[in-house]
């Protein structure tokens, strides 16, 4: 994680330093403060500060911090995993810390090997959900990992096992392999009924610590889009908090002053003007949990398209488009997707879909979420100055493996299109494209060649790549000697050869 700034909680300035008497009835005039306690005298000299007496609105409050972080500890496990990936130094390059794409909020933890081969160790946190043992966290705290443990507040450890991950939205469902029969499941609030500037509670087990609690209130609540955005493209909302949150975190809960759980910690935003912390909405996360842990997977709808918010285009592409006064810019259709088999092209502007506005490219992610796969849309859009509709049948979204294309996979990778919302989660400029390094198997001829997860693929045989599909087809078509890869890492930018054999 970037700048591990500091975040001031909000004390409770509901009183003064004592209790003030009521005013009279009868009179306008200010109540009079109490004099100041008298200093105690100790027996062998001098002085003791006096006790003070916190006024009733600051004790009810502390009350119930106490009370909801006590009611939770039962529920929240810190997380421990292995992945066994190698780490290889670049050539030529000094080592760096685990790139940011795998520990945004994950805790790795110190006296690692830096530059030799061997199993990576990280800890997150998780929220015990039902009496079978089955816990909610984030993917990327679990994502890879060969071995899981579970440790709750009383010490007790535990194996678990993964039931489910989904990438578009970075929540994860584990079991314990062998649940005990006295589990405290957590209670699910409602986060539809949060409001901003409600008090919450961050638990969790970062920093290498057991279980920690900060407080803080909800800062925000609202849409994602191309000021916020989240650690999964299908995270539509988000809730944000100013209650402290660190590496070790993530998968955690953001909970009310009723000891409900309205939220899973993912990651924070931290700049020159301090840091917020982002949460997924309960609701979200128990629906994406439910279907994970009913059929290991969620499925989803899709278009099929790659788009973008007019105002971020450059000026020359934005002159291009003549009679458009609002929409949404096509970029880039998946090859065979459901878009471009009703004939949407790149350039196209999107006005509507279905008779809705379409104004953001967030809009057009919300929308179709709300589809069912299989179901016809009628796509509004302006292409060369001229407005026509398009019927489109929507198709099921493939997975993040099956994106990255089996030539992929054979070199030891899993690629993920390095879209804008996951580049700002990277800490990427929002302008770099390319293909992301999800996984690189142990013993590859990725591995061999130094590639590292969270590195980013920005070129094959001097062509740049844009998408996870192009650098998979590029780098499966057949070349004397390798491909010439040019990646972009922590350590800057370089040059590897990987071979299509």
């Amino acid at each position: 994680m970037k700048n591990g700034l500091v975040i001031l909680l909000l004390t409770a300035a509901v009183g003064g330093a004592g209790c003030r008497r009521a005013s009279s009835p009868q009179s306008s005039e200010p109540a009079a403060a109490p004099p100041a306690p008298a200093a105690q005298p100790l027996p062998q000299g001098g002085t003791l500060t006096p006790k003070m007496e916190p006024p009733t609105e600051a004790r009810v409050l502390s009350s119930a911090f106490s009370a909801a972080a006590r009611a939770l500890r039962p529920s929240v496990v810190r997380i421990d995993v292995e992945i066994e990936h190698p780490r290889v130094a670049d050539r030529g390059d000094d080592d760096e810390d685990v790139p940011q794409f795998w520990r945004r909020f994950f805790q790795f933890g110190p006296g690692m090997p830096d530059q030799t081969p061997g199993p990576q160790r990280g800890t997150g946190s998780g929220v015990l959900m039902d009496e079978h043992g089955d816990i909610v966290t984030n993917r990327h705290v679990v994502s890879g990992a060969t071995r899981v443990k579970v440790t709750f507040t009383d010490g007790r450890e535990f194996s678990a096992k993964t039931l489910g991950t989904d990438a578009e939205t970075d929540v994860a469902v584990i079991r314990l392999d062998k649940p005990p029969a006295d589990l405290v499941a957590a209670r699910l609030g409602d986060s539809d009924k949060l409001d901003v500037g409600e008090w919450v509670l961050a638990v969790g087990s970062p920093l290498g610590l057991d279980q920690t609690v900060t407080a803080g209130i909800v800062s925000g609540l609202g849409k994602v889009g191309r000021h916020v955005q989240m650690s999964g493209g299908r995270v539509r909302h988000y809730i944000q908090t100013d209650a402290k949150i660190n590496p070790g975190n993530s998968g955690g809960p953001l909970v009310n002053l009723s000891a409900e759980v309205v939220g899973i910690n993912t990651l924070i935003n931290t700049g020159p003007g301090g840091a917020y912390g982002f949460a997924i909405p309960i609701n979200q996360v128990r629906m994406v949990a439910g279907s994970l842990l009913k059929e290991g997977r969620v499925r989803y709808a899709y278009l099929g398209v790659l788009v973008g918010d007019i105002e971020g285009l450059d000026p020359s592409r934005k002159s291009a488009l003549p009679n458009v006064d609002h929409g949404v810019y096509v970029s880039q259709v998946t090859p065979g997707g459901p878009a471009a088999k009703a004939g949407i092209h790149a350039g196209d502007v999107i006005t509507d879909i279905d008779g809705q506005t379409m104004a953001a490219a967030g809009d057009v992610i919300d929308y179709v979420s709300t589809r069912a796969i299989g179901s016809r849309v009628s796509v509004g859009l302006v292409r060369a100055g001229k407005p026509q509709k398009v019927a489109v049948e929507l198709g099921e979204l493939p997975s993040v493996d099956a994106r990255a294309g089996a030539p992929a996979q054979k070199l030891g990778l899993a690629l993920q299109t390095l879209t804008p919302e996951l580049a700002q989660s990277m800490g990427i400029e929002r302008g770099v494209r390319g293909a992301v390094v999800a996984e690189v198997a142990p013993g590859g001829a990725a591995a061999a060649a130094g590639v590292r997860e969270g590195d980013v693929i920005l070129e094959v045989d001097r062509q740049r790549i844009t998408t996870a599909e192009e650098a998979a087809t590029a780098l499966g078509a057949p070349k004397g000697g390798g491909h010439l890869v040019r990646i972009r890492g922590a350590s800057g930018t370089r040059f590897i050869t990987l071979g299509a054999d």
